[in-house]
């Protein structure tokens, strides 16, 4: 992919990206095509105890307070 070239219409220049960290500089700069890194989706946060019981309650779903987090998930 590299080297890339790059234009910046707002000042009418031109440059050439020879590797991944001159392509951030440059598109920082606004030059363009834009640098586009890869797409870290975010961890799903794991179910706790309360989430689960919020859940429950704004179903409004009946349960024992002594029920683990197991057998909480199993009435969603």
């Amino acid at each position: 992919m590299y080297p890339l070239n790059l234009t910046n219409s707002a000042i009418g220049g031109y440059a050439v990206a020879n590797d991944e960290n001159e392509h951030k500089a440059l598109t920082a700069f606004g030059y363009s095509p834009a640098f586009v890194g890869e797409v870290q989706s975010a961890p799903e946060a794991e179910p706790t105890l309360e989430s689960v019981r919020a859940e429950l309650d704004s179903r409004g779903v009946a349960y024992d307070k002594r029920w683990g987090l197991k057998k909480l998930q199993e009435l969603l």
